[in-house]
């Protein structure tokens, strides 16, 4: 599991559906309005939800966002990957919902 961050820290702010879905997420106990976060749930041997997360990330990592990838996990059955980014990077990701 992450050395950071617990799947259960986080409270979705919206789940939007490109890349074959993602949620945005906000920190339970703290006020990290200065960091978006975002996760992605994919099953083992999937090619097209990897290829979509793979799509996902790219975004989070783009040149200029300044986007962090933290180590997958297992929650309830599922592999997670969770990611970051500055909120001041935030809109030019292309992931807000007014992208």
């Amino acid at each position: 599991m992450l050395d950071e961050y617990q799947h259960d820290d986080f409270e979705v702010v919206r789940k939007d559906t490109r890349f074959g879905g993602f949620e945005e997420l906000k920190l339970r106990k703290e006020n990290a309005t200065h960091t978006r976060f975002f996760r992605k749930a994919i099953k083992p041997e999937n090619n097209d939800e990897f290829e979509d997360l793979m799509d996902l990330e790219r975004l989070v990592m783009k040149d200029g966002c300044s986007g962090a990838l933290y180590p997958m996990y297992t929650h309830d059955g599922h592999r997670w990957a969770l990611m970051s980014v500055p909120a001041e990077h935030y809109t030019s990701t292309g992931l807000s919902e007014s992208a």
